[in-house]
């Protein structure tokens, strides 16, 4: 089993914020920068193959909630 870096700072992410992590870069990039996502998969997958070349992990965008980011 490889070490997968991107994993473990998403994990580290979640518990710094409590799980608001990826609502509140999602707004910051979404809603005032005006980028289309917050890059948080893309960030994920591109550490994860710095440390295992055959990882083939891809971004989960079938699941609404990932996609949405609103507190309300």
């Amino acid at each position: 089993m490889k070490i997968h870096i991107g994993t473990i700072l998403e994990v580290a992410i979640n518990i710094i914020t409590f799980g608001w992590g990826k609502y509140i870069s999602a707004w910051i990039a979404v809603d005032l920068f005006g980028f289309e996502s917050c890059g948080c998969c893309e960030r994920k997958e591109w550490l994860n193959r710095l440390t295992d070349k055959e990882y083939n992990g891809h971004c989960n965008t079938n699941n609404k909630k990932d996609d949405t980011y609103s507190i309300y």
